[in-house]
């Protein structure tokens, strides 16, 4: 591990990706406008734009802040300490998890937030620990269970206005990814 490194500087893309959350929050009151309908609408054309857009929408303020503290946490841990593959997780987290949303989530509905992006981190966090079996993975993936572990709970659908298939989507991905980078070099 690199230690040039510094923890603030990894936290760039979470907190321009928390940025953009915030401004596109702001925007829709000064507007007026509900960006909300922007959302990913399940196996409809319109909701692919949802695809790129559903992770910048909330629909309220507790919303907004609830994913705001763990993708910051999450994602400045995942480029701090895996800098060779944290933007391959960070895009394969916004990108994989919406497009499975958009394929298996349940129709009619409009799923927003960026929960699915925060789950696919914290389970990339978790599992990759046990798949790469270093003592700096597992030690973060004994951290992020002690934080985090209430994730594996939030993956069952339990109220319909939460997107559990986003949580659902989000933890396959970010298992899927601690698979494939396991065995990777220069991920520190």
């Amino acid at each position: 591990m690199s230690s040039s490194r510094s923890f603030l500087g990894s936290a760039v893309v979470p907190f321009r990706f928390v940025f953009l959350m915030w401004a596109v929050f702001y925007l829709e009151i000064l507007l007026g406008f509900p960006f909300k309908y922007f959302g990913i609408v399940p196996r409809t054309p319109v909701g692919l734009i949802g695809i790129f857009s559903a992770p910048l929408l909330h629909g309220n303020l507790i919303h907004l802040i609830s994913n705001t503290i763990p993708m910051l946490f999450l994602g400045s841990v995942l480029f701090f300490f895996y800098p060779g593959v944290g933007g391959r997780v960070f895009l394969r987290a916004y990108f994989w998890t919406n497009v499975l949303v958009w394929i298996f989530a349940r129709p009619a509905t409009n799923h927003i937030g960026a929960s699915g992006v925060v789950f696919a981190i914290a389970f990339f966090l978790i599992f990759f620990g046990f798949f790469r079996r270093d003592f700096v993975s597992i030690f973060i993936s004994v951290i992020v269970i002690i934080l985090y572990g209430g994730v594996f709970f939030q993956v069952i659908p339990n109220d319909p206005s939460i997107s559990a298939e986003s949580h659902l989507a989000g933890a396959l991905v970010g298992t899927i990814s601690a698979i494939n980078f396991a065995n990777k070099k220069n991920i520190y």
